[in-house]
């Protein structure tokens, strides 16, 4: 499925991003040139954006089986819909890092400040799209805690794209997270 290939490149991009930020950075400490220097809401959100993707791919691939999804049941519309969420993580993946030839000595709460708009903008897209598959595909009720709390980010998320204030995307962000954890915690562990 395109679905998978599209999952399967954002996770690329991000990892090879990161991982030439932790490269970057530990060249900068061996030749004391510019260090990369991190902030704690963007490196939230990546690890947000890197493991909503693999739930998903890890949530979508029973639609694979065609007694729980068949054939027919499938249309434009809905494979349009389905490939939403794996295109928003994709440009979610593109956009949270700078580009490689800006990475040694970025500073990454400017680039989060700089381009916090595109962030939450696509953070609250991929909640869209994650409400709206909650209900076509997975047969959840609008008023199910997982409808609901996707709601609920999206309101919460909503001032961040209008404000710059520091201590709003932190507290805001860092509920994000809590509750990300929590649905984690809840949803997908089986212990």
């Amino acid at each position: 499925m395109v679905v998978f290939l599209i999952l399967g490149l954002g996770l690329v991009k991000l990892m090879t991003s990161f991982g030439t930020v932790l490269s970057n950075r530990l060249s900068a400490e061996s030749s004391k040139q510019g260090d990369v220097r991190f902030y704690w809401v963007h490196s939230l959100l990546v690890a947000m954006v890197f493991i909503g993707m693999v739930v998903f791919w890890w949530n979508a691939y029973p639609l694979n089986n065609p007694e729980l999804m068949g054939d027919e049941d499938w249309n434009l519309f809905l494979y349009l819909l389905f490939l939403c969420s794996p295109v928003t993580y994709f440009m979610m993946s593109d956009v949270l890092m700078p580009p490689s030839s800006q990475l040694a000595g970025a500073d990454l709460k400017k680039y989060y400040f700089s381009n916090y708009q595109v962030l939450m903008g696509l953070s609250m897209l991929l909640q869209l799209f994650s409400l709206l598959n909650l209900l076509v595909f997975f047969g959840d009720s609008i008023n199910s805690p997982k409808c609901i709390g996707r709601v609920v980010l999206i309101f919460l998320l909503t001032p961040l794209m209008f404000s710059k204030s520091e201590r709003l995307h932190q507290s805001i962000v860092g509920l994000f997270f809590m509750g990300f954890l929590y649905s984690m915690f809840k949803y997908h562990t089986h212990v």
